[in-house]
């Protein structure tokens, strides 16, 4: 007859058979199970001596487990610290969203969905020092995918005839192969369009109005695109997070340098 499974079986025993095949009873994460554990432990500390026995059922038994409601209690809200103190499980809440979204200065919106505001808190925590790698383009197009942002990041630059041209926006959407056209969807600045006049941009302010030049085309070195994964093509975020996208990407771009936007806020 194989080794049968009680309410007295353990991961370990003395008389506990072992091996490949064996079958153990494994803990369940239930107060009743967690008792039954702590009792196990205590009889396994206990000196092997008759007065130290715990019978099942016994004043001593109970005496036991009522000092384990309150062990109990504390192993549940250490649980619980931990689980509100990391974005990577169910016991994390909205409340506790807000309260790491205040402690890290992000951009505080109940109207986002949980999961989207625990990427952003995630990829907070896991911010590096300053180093110069965070200036590069891929650095800051990780950035924003990781906080949930279907974005790309392109450098203004291009080889032609032999030597770096820097371009402006309207000639960037002029030349996709998508042939984009800002439709309805799309918002800009007060007066802002995308041409050889004004651009909408991101460079010192929140607030999509933004008013902002360049100062010529001599200064488009400084310049850089965030849109689709194809250049000129235009990429999609929800109405309620602009700002907290805006907010993000002048926390990541280099100081002195200004972002052309091709997004689409719907």
């Amino acid at each position: 007859m194989g080794y049968q499974i009680t309410d007295k079986s353990t991961q370990h025993n003395f008389k506990t058979p072992h091996g490949f095949n064996t079958p153990h009873r494994w803990p369940q994460d239930s107060a009743i199970s967690l008792t039954n554990i702590l009792i196990e432990l205590v009889r396994d500390l206990y000196p092997t001596g008759r007065a130290f026995r715990i019978q099942e059922n016994s004043v001593f038994e109970s005496f036991h487990k009522a000092l384990d409601v309150s062990m109990i209690r504390l192993i549940d809200a250490s649980k619980l610290t931990i689980d509100k103190s990391f974005p990577d499980n169910k016991n994390f809440t909205e409340g506790d969203a807000t309260l790491w979204e205040y402690r890290l200065g992000l951009f505080i919106n109940p109207a986002v969905d949980l999961e989207s505001r625990k990427l952003a808190i995630k990829r907070k925590m896991a911010y590096p020092s300053n180093i110069k790698a965070r200036q590069h383009p891929l650095f800051i197009q990780g950035q924003l995918q990781l906080a949930g942002f279907d974005v790309w990041v392109h450098e203004n630059g291009f080889m032609e005839a032999g030597e770096i041209v820097y371009k402006t926006p309207n000639q960037i959407a002029a030349s996709s192969p998508d042939n984009v056209q800002h439709g309805s969807p799309t918002q800009h600045g007060l007066g802002t369009q995308h041409g050889s006049v004004g651009y909408d941009v991101i460079a010192n302010d929140i607030d999509q109005d933004e008013s902002y030049s360049v100062g010529g085309e001599q200064n488009l070195w400084a310049t850089f695109f965030i849109g689709g994964e194809q250049l000129g093509s235009l990429a999609n975020i929800p109405e309620e997070r602009k700002r907290e996208f805006r907010e993000l990407v002048l926390k990541l771009k280099p100081a002195h340098t200004v972002v052309f936007p091709f997004i689409n806020y719907n």
